[in-house]
């Protein structure tokens, strides 16, 4: 009796269910369904078409009922042209940006040393030393008809060889023409083949980073573990990852960025260069999945780079010693302000700028040289724009009151480490002038006297200076083959070669002299 009574509850308790369920079903409006339209459970069932409306040209909001409404116009889902549009319009956008994407492969000479046993037991033995080449990976973007690139600094950092492959699968040298560590953006150029020429270029122009949008659809483009031209898709998460004017700006994108993406470009809908992929997010150490961050240098800065180091431009950065953040409502509330617009102080670098002008933290940046503020990273984007020398006048809101400072801006320090090719071969010439030595390339009738096969690197000492530290160790007509482990080609890479020496440690120079292998010690 008593299970009886249980299953008529639990059956009326069912159809009491089953009867709200279709009530509130068939009367479920979908968004932006005019007030005729209903869809319910069992148009579903039967599979009728369903329609989703969309904005029109006319005026987005009407004032009907007293509410806000969205005016809007059926769209039929089962007609696909607009999704075939947007994907050919993809395709050509891609089709368009991926010629001038490039696979960078460099080749770093490590040298290791082991102990070689000469017992059974390995008790006794003799150290060797020995060297590998070790492979590197990265993308880069073709920016000029010359064949300039654009790269990460880590992807050709401390290399002794750069070859790049093109969209057609031709293969080239590169070499390093400058870098900006801080920035992580190098600069490397096509080599012309000898008695060749490179073939019909497709670079990519620089887009406006400034003007980007947070949810702006974006291309990443790349050779991630070797596989070239490799496209994903995205949009840009978030901006201004780094609040403050002595730090990096980063472009935050959901776009898949795998190892070997990097120095590949971020393009807009336009086929423009927005930014350098340059990492990935990997949050936890024990969790080894991508998250769904990755990070771009905005094109900005990698064009400041650019210009810098192929065109002479100087690149100098305001700086004020501020470390700001946007406005949050709860802070606005706390302080009297009516708006969330400014940027609020959170640090003031210890002897800098702005604190010597009497700003602190909690102080909000209202206008900047008479123009407002929104947000923290258009206060950071003025003062970066503002020249070495030049004064900034800042109205600050403290304590209720607005007040007006004046701070001189002065030049990031860290703008003195642009690293420049022709800066390292000049220095190389100085320490070869230091040293009294001067030396030039051989001729082909000079290895054919000297008996020295094509294959094998020098360079002739065509004269030491008397009573130089050369004079003590060195002789007309010596010849140079090695630094370290480097190959001495010709004149240029010794001056390269010199120029680059770690002030560290001591170097090792190979000469010979009439057959003779001899060994000389460069302490820079």
């Amino acid at each position: 009796m008593v299970r009886l009574l249980l299953h008529l509850c639990l059956s009326a308790v069912i159809i009491a269910i089953s009867a709200l369920a279709y009530f509130l079903i068939s009367s479920v409006h979908l968004p932006l369904l005019s007030r005729g339209d209903r869809y319910n459970l069992f148009d579903l069932l039967q599979r009728k078409p369903l329609s989703i409306a969309t904005a029109t040209q006319r005026p987005v909001l009407s004032q009907g009922g007293g509410k806000p409404t969205l005016r809007a116009e059926p769209v039929n889902l089962n007609n696909v042209e607009i999704l075939s549009q947007l994907n050919r319009a993809i395709s050509d956008l891609t089709d368009a940006v991926v010629p001038a994407v490039v696979s960078i492969d460099t080749t770093t000479n490590v040298n290791v040393s082991r102990v070689v046993p000469t017992d059974p037991f390995g008790m006794f033995g003799y150290r060797k030393n020995e060297s590998y080449a070790a492979a590197g990976l990265g993308s880069g973007v073709i920016v000029t008809e010359q064949g300039h690139i654009i790269t990460n600094h880590h992807v050709v950092a401390g290399v002794d060889a750069i070859r790049v492959t093109l969209h057609d699968g031709s293969q080239y040298d590169a070499e390093w023409i400058g870098s900006e560590p801080n920035v992580d953006i190098a600069v490397l150029q096509i080599k012309v083949p000898k008695g060749g020429a490179l073939p019909p270029l497709h670079p990519l122009s620089f887009g406006d980073s400034d003007a980007v949008r947070v949810g702006e659809m974006v291309l990443a483009v790349g050779n991630p573990f070797g596989l070239s031209e490799t496209v994903t898709q995205g949009i840009i998460s978030a901006k201004q990852r780094e609040l403050n004017d002595s730090a990096n700006e980063y472009f935050q994108v959901d776009a898949v960025i795998n190892p070997g993406n990097s120095g590949g470009p971020l393009v807009n809908v336009r086929g423009e260069i927005i930014g350098v992929n340059v990492a990935i997010f990997t949050g936890q150490e024990d969790v080894r999945v991508w998250q769904g961050i990755g990070l771009a240098i905005p094109s900005k800065d990698a064009k400041e780079v650019f210009e810098a180091i192929v065109h002479g431009k100087p690149l100098i950065r305001g700086y004020i010693g501020l470390e700001v953040d946007n406005l949050s409502p709860n802070y606005a509330v706390a302080i009297g302000h009516s708006s969330t617009a400014g940027a609020v102080i959170t640090n003031v670098a210890k002897g800098s700028p702005a604190e010597e002008a009497g700003l602190k933290p909690g102080d909000v940046v209202l206008q900047f040289d008479g123009k407002p503020i929104r947000n923290a990273n258009e206060a950071l984007s003025r003062i970066m724009a503002k020249k070495a020398g030049e004064p900034a006048r800042l109205t600050v809101l403290r304590k209720g009151q607005t007040t007006d400072f004046t701070v001189n801006v002065i030049a990031r320090s860290e703008t003195n480490t642009l690293k420049l090719k022709s800066d390292i071969a000049s220095s190389g010439q100085n320490i070869a002038d230091a040293l009294g030595i001067t030396v030039a390339n051989l001729s082909d009738a000079q290895r054919q006297t000297l008996r020295l096969p094509d294959g094998i690197p020098a360079i002739i000492i065509s004269d030491v200076k008397t009573d130089s530290q050369a004079a003590i160790r060195f002789r007309k007509g010596d010849l140079i083959h090695r630094i370290n482990q480097s190959p001495v080609n010709d004149v240029t890479g010794f001056y390269d070669l010199l120029g680059s020496l770690p002030q560290d440690k001591t170097s090792v120079m190979i000469l010979s002299r009439d057959g003779r292998p001899i060994r000389a010690f460069l302490n820079p």
